[in-house]
């Protein structure tokens, strides 16, 4: 019984060195705080003896197409994690695990065309960087369950929708940008598990949640597309080719500090969006308003009515 037990652990550790040597990196430049001398690596980021202190990892201009499952794990210190313009392609559920103060992931300029399930997950982080990619499709799931995320960037990707079911169990969400994306429409309680307006004990203040939607090719806002959420920050939707916004479309909001609309095909906004965020009248040019609605404004603005 104790040779085989002896067996089998001797057998587990071999395999997982063998699947370490033959994971993510071979010979990778990094740039490494928290480890002496080490330049490259082959392999993966485990909790060896040089790299169980290392707090930053970079790696530029290298060639990292699939981070493998454990490509990065088990190191106790690690904060930030900056991979950029490394032809990463695709990311496996697994590829981040147990990193306990892990605060940053960033993943620029490189080929990711699928956010899948498992990749960030139950993580640490607090800011999420995936700009200057290929991402097209993201699992209805791949952005819940991360309890302390502040801010996620998937600006300048090829996103062409938006999904309701984003952000379950994410609850700290306080700037989510989505600019230069392909999105079309936004769905019926597209934010429904955000926290527009919520307490952050760390600053000790209420933080409202900012939503960058700007610059994509957004037409239509479903019936309810705000159902869900009562107040948020800032909703920036200038550059789209909305046609309209529905006073059904506003669901269950009651305050937005400031909305922008500019460069968009509106020829009305309800007096409902006004009521609920009267700034965004000055941010509503470069629309083929209605003469109606244009003087309504001018005398809302003005104060005259009632």
């Amino acid at each position: 019984m104790a040779i085989a037990l002896f067996c089998t652990t001797f057998f587990y550790i071999v395999s997982q060195l063998f699947a370490c040597e033959e994971n993510t990196f071979s010979n990778t430049n990094v740039t490494l705080v928290g480890a002496k001398d080490v330049k490259s690596i082959s392999g993966c980021f485990s909790p060896i003896e040089e790299l169980i202190k290392v707090s930053y990892i970079q790696i530029l201009n290298e060639n990292v197409p699939v981070l493998k499952r454990d490509a990065i794990h088990g190191l106790p210190k690690l904060v930030d994690v900056i991979i950029d313009n490394s032809n990463i392609t695709e990311l496996e559920s697994g590829c981040f695990l147990n990193l306990p103060k892990l605060y940053l992931i960033k993943l620029r300029h490189n080929n990711l065309k699928t956010i899948r399930e498992g990749v960030f997950n139950k993580l640490p982080i607090k800011e999420l960087c995936l700009s200057n990619n290929s991402i097209e499709t993201i699992h209805p799931k791949a952005f819940n369950d991360i309890p302390n995320l502040n801010i996620l960037q998937l600006d300048q990707n090829r996103i062409g929708y938006w999904s309701g079911e984003w952000f379950l169990g994410s609850p700290k969400i306080t700037v989510l940008n989505f600019e230069h994306n392909w999105i079309s429409s936004i769905p019926t309680g597209a934010l429904q598990n955000v926290n527009g307006l919520h307490y952050d004990s760390e600053v000790n203040l209420n933080v409202s949640t900012h939503i960058h939607l700007n610059n994509n090719k957004i037409r239509y806002l479903s019936d309810g597309a705000f159902s869900g959420i009562e107040a948020f920050g800032w909703l920036f939707l200038h550059k789209n080719e909305l046609e309209e916004i529905s006073e059904a479309s506003l669901g269950s909001l009651k305050m937005i500090d400031w909305v922008r609309l500019e460069h968009n095909q509106l020829r009305c906004i309800p007096r409902k969006l006004v009521d609920i965020s009267p700034k965004v009248l000055w941010y509503i040019s470069n629309n083929p308003l209605t003469s109606e609605c244009k003087n309504w404004y001018e005398s809302v603005r003005n104060g005259i009515i009632d």
